[in-house]
């Protein structure tokens, strides 16, 4: 954790001490439910080992809305920061380790530690920008090219994630998906 987050801020070793005191790991099986929406995001997780999805359930059915990938953070971002209830639940597509950050132990570190404060903002930042780039992705590319990109981006995610939910993320059918990837790979 200490390497991902020095690339992004030079953290202090007295301010990476404050954020390892309030963190708590945990370890969950492949397709436990971690989030469930319907009330207030209060947690932040920092995936250590593993692969996790976000998805929203809507008429019955799920819309993948997010994988988390090892080495970076995951959670409800709107719910995490707008106080407003979740509408994401996050479950685990492998055997994940994590470490679990309550959100008032972290504004408390925030008025304690500048930097923890900067760092709060990094991540929040980088979340934002991953939307704003799924959005125009999504907006300004057609099927072969979105899947192209999610290639180039994340290339073991076909052998970790099941088609469907790749699908999902796209944002089409799993049939289409097939008639994209014969046709990418031909």
């Amino acid at each position: 954790m200490k390497e991902t987050i020095q690339s992004h801020i030079n953290l202090s070793d007295e301010s990476y001490h404050l954020l390892m005191n309030i963190a708590v790991e945990r370890e969950t099986k492949k397709n436990r439910l971690i989030f469930q929406p319907h009330q207030p995001t209060q947690k932040i997780l920092f995936l250590k080992r593993g692969l996790l999805r976000g998805y929203k359930v809507i008429d019955g059915i799920e819309h993948t809305h997010h994988f988390y990938f090892a080495d970076w953070f995951a959670t409800d971002f709107n719910s995490f920061l707008t106080e407003a209830p979740s509408q994401i639940y996050i479950k685990a597509i492998e055997d994940a380790v994590y470490l679990e950050f309550q959100k008032q132990d972290l504004l408390h570190l925030y008025h304690k530690s500048h930097q923890l404060e900067e760092l709060g903002r990094i991540i929040a930042e980088q979340a934002y920008l991953a939307t704003v780039e799924k959005l125009a992705n999504m907006q300004l590319h057609n099927l072969a090219e979105k899947y192209q990109l999610l290639m180039q981006t994340s290339p073991d995610l076909m052998q970790r994630v099941p088609q469907k939910y790749i699908a999902s993320y796209l944002g089409v059918s799993e049939q289409s998906l097939s008639r994209v990837k014969k046709q990418v790979i031909s």
